[in-house]
């Protein structure tokens, strides 16, 4: 089955945004090896946790669901 672009979308936004992963991990109150499994799609997410993540990302959960990286590269040129 294919992961969901949500956990994808999580690691995009947050490298556009220069955010580093400890500092996500931090702010969730997260080990850095249990952040990187939501990036990694390794783990399911829960709805209260994606709403954490768009917190610390300062996007709706709507933004992360919707993000399309190449529209995005393809707006700013």
């Amino acid at each position: 089955m294919k992961k969901s672009k949500v956990y994808l979308n999580i690691r995009k936004i947050r490298e556009l945004k220069n955010l580093t992963r400890e500092y996500v991990a931090e702010e969730l109150n997260m080990s850095m090896s249990g952040y990187g499994k939501i990036e990694r799609g390794e783990v399911d997410l829960t709805v209260s946790k994606l709403i954490e993540i768009a917190k610390v990302l300062d996007v709706s959960t709507e933004f992360i669901f919707k993000f399309d990286v190449s529209v995005f590269f393809s707006e700013t040129n």
